[in-house]
């Protein structure tokens, strides 16, 4: 938690079968679930799903809020009441956001509302973003580069070490290798933005390689579950395991695995797999890949294709010097430079920021 800041969480509903809901876990700052509309539309490459709540305006003026610091566009209707409001009564309002994914453009139901978003964005009082990637969107649009604070997308590190701390990782790593001497791993999502056919179809290419010496590890669930697994068979490989969602005991997948590929959309895998020691591959995702993966802990590719990444994945293969050095840069990086902590410090420096004009202090309400 945000040291010096009495912080509130005003949330809205879970929808449930996504990854949009909330977490069970106990927290010691004060939090309340707002009656709300759930609203579904699609996107060019995935669901949007949007929650609006209809008296969030009047719970603020109840609540009298020094700083709001809202979720960005996929959350625009009640992200634009906590703007109104700040404006209204002369309150601080942050926006935190991805900006822009790269590589893409803003599909038609977007590009129709776009002007209130950039609007939005440049008159608030600062922003929060999860990348590099995101810094440089938000100053291309004429914002101080002194208002834009980057806390690079990671998950609660601390929690993942806890967890990890809690097996045997030798005697996972080695269950996990009884049939097989290189694992792959995806975890997320089986829906149309991750690009998993892409996977599929790189390690198929590796597969009639090699053999039952590899294998590729898919937790998740989604709607193209049974199509992902048909084209599995279709490509005549029989080592690729679809996991399902799994929540609790996750990390023995990342413990038993050699290698994380993240194709297509996301971010917070990335983290979750580097605080596990794993090298990563990945395309373009939420901005943050750019800043927590390089050369030394494994691949970014804008324009990854199944080709590519079955040459990227025998590389690694065919290369264990190269894959241990890179499965200790991901855990170092992690440990020393992005987690957590780093994080909320950011998250603290924009509070810091807007208050300071009118209060050093930032025992304010945010």
């Amino acid at each position: 938690m945000l040291p010096a800041v009495d912080l509130k969480v005003i949330y809205g509903p879970d929808f449930n079968g996504t990854k949009v809901v909330s977490t069970r876990s106990s927290f010691s700052f004060s939090r309340e679930r707002m009656r709300s509309v759930k609203i579904r539309s699609r996107s060019v490459n995935n669901r949007v799903l949007m929650p609006f709540s209809p008296f969030l305006f009047f719970k603020l003026i109840q609540e009298r809020p020094q700083v709001i610091i809202s979720e960005g566009a996929s959350n625009l209707l009640n992200a634009f009441q906590g703007f109104v409001y700040a404006k209204m009564f002369g309150k601080k309002f942050i926006w935190w956001s991805l900006g822009k994914l790269q590589l893409s453009d803003f599909d038609v139901k977007r590009k129709r509302i776009n002007f209130l978003i950039s609007w939005i964005e440049r008159k608030s009082d600062a922003i929060i973003t999860y990348s590099s990637i995101g810094k440089r969107y938000f100053q291309n649009l004429g914002i101080d580069p002194e208002k834009i604070f980057v806390a690079v997308n990671v998950v609660d590190t601390d929690l993942s070490f806890k967890k990890i701390a809690q097996y045997n990782k030798d005697e996972i790593y080695t269950e996990f290798h009884r049939n097989s001497t290189f694992n792959i791993l995806y975890v997320g999502a089986l829906d149309k933005g991750k690009r998993i056919d892409v996977l599929i179809r790189a390690f198929a290419l590796l597969c009639h390689r090699y053999g039952s010496d590899v294998a590729l590890h898919i937790v998740g669930k989604g709607e193209l579950m049974e199509e992902l697994k048909q084209l599995g068979k279709a490509l005549d490989c029989s080592n690729i395991y679809f996991h399902g969602q799994v929540i609790e005991g996750v990390s023995r997948f990342f413990l038993g695995a050699d290698v994380f590929v993240l194709p297509g959309l996301g971010g917070l895998a990335i983290s979750e797999a580097m605080a596990h020691g794993l090298p990563v591959i990945a395309s373009i995702g939420d901005g943050c890949e750019a800043d927590l993966v390089d050369e030394t802990n494994g691949v970014i590719d804008p324009n990854l294709n199944e080709d590519n990444l079955s040459k990227y994945l025998d590389a690694l293969y065919t290369d264990n010097v190269l894959l241990n050095k890179m499965k200790n840069t991901s855990l170092r990086k992690i440990r020393e430079q992005y987690n957590i902590g780093e994080y909320l410090l950011n998250i603290q420096r924009a509070i810091s920021y807007v208050t300071s004009k009118k209060d050093k202090s930032l025992t304010e309400k945010a």
